[in-house]
C-alpha cells in the first residue's frame, strides 16, 4: 500500500489579499514534509470556476513547481477536464513535466461532472465522453511516435513530430476517474489506471473495483501501457486523541458537505434538461435531486464515527481504514488532507502522524510479506 495526497487547494472565505498565496505555500510545505517521511504521491485536481472548493485551475504549473523541490514523489493531476485542452497541448505540456521531474508523472483524463466548467471553454456535454476516447488515442502516440497524425470527429492533427518526448517508456502511466460502473468496466477494459473515491464507503467502493479488476481479464488496451492499479482518495485528520480527531473533523466535514450542496445548486443552471445526455443523466440526476437525497442524510458525525468513509481518528483508526481498503484492491491511498477550515498546523500534525505511525505500519508489513513470499 502506497499513501499519498491529494489537493484541490480549497480556501475558505473570508479572504484576504493573501489568502490565496497563504494556502499555496502552505501546501508547498506540506507536500516537502510528506515526501521526507515517506509519501509516495502527491496528486491535483483541475477545477474552474469552483470558489472556495478548489483554487487549482492549472495543476500541472503547481506540479512542475513541486518537481524542483522534490526528488522522488509521483507527480499526479487527477484529472485534466479533456473538454477545455486540445491533446497536443496536454502531451506537450505533461512530457516536459516528466522530463523536468525525472519521470515521475501520472497523467489522469476525465470529463468533468457538469457544464458550467465546460462552457465557457467552448464546449458542450454531448461531445466530451468522443473526446476522452480521442485523447486516449492522441496523446500516447503524440508521446511514442517520431511523426504523429490523426484523423477523429473532434481533432484532425496532420503529421507532426510533437516534442519533448516524456522520460517514462512507452510513456506516462494513464488513468481514469471511476464514479459509475460503466465507467470502471470501460477504465478496467481498457487498462487504465483507476482512480476511485474510497469516500463514498466501503460497499460502493468495493464493488465498483470488482468491476475494474473483472474487466481486466478481457483487456482491450487503449494505451501503449497496460496499468493495472487503484488509488482512492478521501479526506483525511488524524489526531492523538481520537474523540478530539471527531470533533474537529465534525466542523470539517459539514463545511465539506455544505460546498457539495452549493455546488449541486447551480453547476447546472442554464442547461436545458432535455439536452442532457445520456451518458450524463447519472451526474445531472445526482445534482437537481441532491436536496431530497441528503433530507434523510445522517450527520456528519455520525459518518465519521461509522468508519469507512474517511481516514479520520487517531493512528490506530487511519491504519484500520487503510487496511479495509487494501482488502479490496486498492494500491494507493491519497487522503485530501487540506479541507476547508483545517489550519496548516492540523496538516502537518496528521503528517507527524502519519510518519510516526501509519507509514512504518505499512513499511513493516510490506516487509513481513515479501519475507513470507520468499519462504
Amino acid at each position: 500500500m502506497d499513501l499519498g495526497l491529494f489537493y484541490q487547494i480549497q480556501v475558505p472565505k473570508p479572504w484576504d489579499d493573501q489568502s490565496e498565496t497563504r494556502k499555496f505555500q502552505e501546501m508547498m510545505e506540506q507536500v516537502c514534509f510528506a515526501e521526507e517521511i515517506g509519501m509516495t504521491s502527491v496528486w491535483f485536481v483541475e477545477h474552474h470556476f469552483r470558489s472556495e472548493w478548489s483554487h487549482s485551475s492549472a495543476p500541472d504549473i503547481t506540479l512542475a513547481a513541486l518537481s524542483q523541490r522534490t526528488t522522488n514523489m509521483r507527480l499526479g493531476i487527477a484529472v485534466v477536464l479533456a473538454p477545455l485542452h486540445h491533446p497536443l497541448n496536454v502531451a506537450s505540456r505533461m512530457a516536459t513535466l516528466d522530463v523536468i521531474s525525472g519521470g515521475r508523472v501520472d497523467l489522469g483524463i476525465g470529463r468533468s461532472g457538469y457544464p458550467y466548467q465546460m462552457l465557457p471553454y467552448g464546449s458542450d456535454l454531448a461531445d466530451v465522453s468522443e473526446m476522452v476516447e480521442e485523447y486516449l488515442q492522441i496523446i500516447p502516440g503524440a508521446w511514442t511516435e517520431e511523426t504523429f497524425g490523426f484523423e477523429g470527429k473532434h481533432y484532425q492533427i496532420p503529421p507532426r513530430e510533437v516534442i519533448p518526448k516524456p522520460v517514462q517508456k512507452p510513456h506516462p502511466p494513464i488513468w481514469q476517474a471511476v464514479s459509475q460502473e460503466f465507467t470502471a468496466e470501460k477504465v478496467g477494459r481498457q487498462g487504465l489506471g483507476c482512480l476511485a473515491q474510497t469516500s463514498v464507503g466501503l460497499e460502493r467502493a468495493e464493488g465498483l473495483i470488482q468491476i475494474y479488476r473483472d474487466a481486466i481479464a478481457n483487456l482491450e488496451p487503449a494505451t501503449k501501457l497496460v496499468y493495472q492499479r487503484v488509488a482512492g482518495n478521501t479526506v483525511g485528520l488524524c489526531m492523538e486523541n481520537r474523540q478530539q480527531a471527531f470533533e474537529r473533523a465534525e466542523a470539517i466535514i459539514d463545511w465539506y458537505r455544505e460546498q457539495q450542496r452549493i455546488r449541486d445548486s447551480y453547476v447546472w443552471q442554464g442547461y436545458d434538461p432535455a439536452k442532457v445526455p445520456d451518458d450524463y443523466q447519472w451526474h445531472y440526476q445526482r445534482a437537481v435531486n441532491a436536496d431530497t437525497a441528503r433530507a434523510d442524510e445522517v450527520t456528519s458525525r455520525r459518518l465519521i464515527e461509522e468508519g469507512g468513509r474517511f481516514c479520520i481518528g487517531d493512528p490506530d483508526d487511519c491504519i484500520k481504514y487503510i487496511e479495509d481498503y487494501e482488502r479490496m484492491g486498492v494500491d494507493e491511498i491519497m487522503p485530501l488532507f487540506q479541507v476547508g477550515p483545517v489550519t496548516h498546523a492540523e496538516v502537518m500534525e496528521t503528517l507527524r502522524l502519519f510518519g510516526k505511525y501509519i507509514i512504518p505500519h505499512f513499511k513493516e508489513k510490506a516487509r513481513r510479506d515479501a519475507l513470507a513470499a520468499d519462504d
